[in-house]
């Protein structure tokens, strides 16, 4: 009843009460400010890890050399591993593709269509390659298209530095293809670097024989990669370069848990600041209260029951601060992207573009685990950081106080 009524503005002290409850508001705008950003981070990285394992897979697979030979058995191995969905072969090498006056670097990829499901499922126009009828078909992502000028049925000609040799030297081979499909993968540099078709069209086209880049594994447990990479090395024969895709992304994500981790002890800042407003307001609310303080104890209040007052409106400010902040975080963090498109619909302005980043959207994705230590941490703060003004109100002397009433 104390804590509430020292909270609470008389005539005299509206100012020190203003303070007292804008410290409790910084409190909350802290907490929702970390609760979102760590939502859009944590959103980002999901989504990235997604689209990139969307093309690629967990678990990669190659011989000794540039090209594996034989890799039919190497294939038959991968495959019966525990915790392996499927396994497919497949080539990737560098082109030039070409229509009209146009042309781009990108990374030509042969794979098996019977085996490709994943890629087929993002095939937003035309359909997706097939093994029968001619190998010289393509699908290739929308940006790409987009760039080169082409529509669906139309011939673009692709050429590889992985020819052969002429008299004159090193001479690169040049093959039409016929684009049968788009695809839409989400991710931009995808949609804008590669190029998909069937195994045979690539080996022809390098003069490979039957000879493939490696084997890819799709696992049922993606975060699993790392024992079946182990467990690959040690079936497949000597000379095996097995390598999961933690390995391959491992710099990019380490470097988006680090910008996190950053961001977070920036962000803090925000909580910390209002704090020390907090314990600034107490201060001023214990001077303004000494008379009444004095009184208390002079009608028999302890040390302690005189601390548990100001701890309590600590308490108070903190724990309204906190939940208000939370739930406005919770709430922002969860219609973020209707917000966001509503806002951009509205100014006419994209805040991310697939172009610049890796992903064409802000997305959120709200870690509990994250939103449970913002929460305990503002609380557990605010609870630590009201015991030096509770200290100072139990510590005043009665008959000091009152001396000249």
């Amino acid at each position: 009843m104390l804590a509430r009524r020292y909270l609470r503005s008389r005539r005299s002290e509206k100012f020190v009460s203003l303070i007292s409850w804008s410290s409790g508001a910084g409190i909350a705008i802290g907490v929702m400010t970390l609760i979102v950003v760590l939502s859009v981070m944590n959103g980002a990285a999901v989504e990235i890890r997604d689209k990139l394992l969307g093309f690629s897979s967990h678990v990669d697979v190659q011989g000794p050399g540039d090209s594996l030979q034989g890799w039919q058995s190497w294939l038959a191995q991968s495959e019966a591993l525990d915790g392996v969905k499927r396994a497919a072969p497949y080539i990737q090498t560098q082109v030039l593709a070409s229509y009209g006056s146009r042309a781009f670097g990108a990374l030509l990829k042969g794979v098996d269509a019977s085996r490709s499901e994943d890629i087929a499922a993002h095939i937003s126009q035309g359909r997706f390659i097939t093994d029968d009828g001619s190998p010289f078909q393509v699908v290739m992502g929308k940006t790409l298209v987009r760039k080169l000028g082409l529509n669906v049925g139309d011939k673009v000609r692709l050429m590889s530095p992985s020819g052969g040799v002429s008299p004159s030297g090193a001479a690169p081979r040049m093959r039409a293809f016929e684009l049968v499909g788009v695809f839409d993968s989400g991710f931009h540099e995808y949609d804008v670097g590669v190029i998909i078709t069937p195994l045979l069209a690539v080996q022809r086209l390098n003069r490979m024989g039957d000879a493939v880049t490696g084997i890819e594994l799709f696992l049922h447990d993606r975060e699993q990669a790392g024992l079946v990479g182990e467990a690959a090395r040690a079936t497949l024969p000597a000379g095996a370069w097995v390598t999961d895709w933690q390995q391959r992304h491992r710099a990019f994500f380490n470097a988006l848990k680090t910008e996190r981790v950053a961001m977070g002890v920036i962000l803090s800042l925000i909580i910390m600041v209002a704090v020390f407003n907090m314990v600034a307001s107490l201060v001023m609310v214990v001077m303004e209260r000494r008379k009444e303080i004095a009184i208390l104890k002079t009608v028999g209040a302890t040390h302690g029951s005189v601390m548990r007052i100001f701890l309590l409106m600590g308490i108070m400010l903190s724990g309204v601060g906190t939940l208000l902040g939370a739930l406005l975080g919770l709430l922002l963090a969860w219609k973020l992207d209707v917000l966001l498109a509503w806002v951009e619909s509205m100014l006419g302005v994209q805040f991310m573009s697939g172009e610049v980043y890796f992903i064409d959207h802000v997305p959120s994705v709200i870690d509990p685990s994250s939103v449970l230590v913002i929460v305990v941490a503002s609380l557990i703060t605010g609870v630590f950081a009201t015991f030096y003004p509770a200290w100072r109100a139990a510590g005043v002397p009665p008959a000091e106080a009152l001396r000249y009433e």
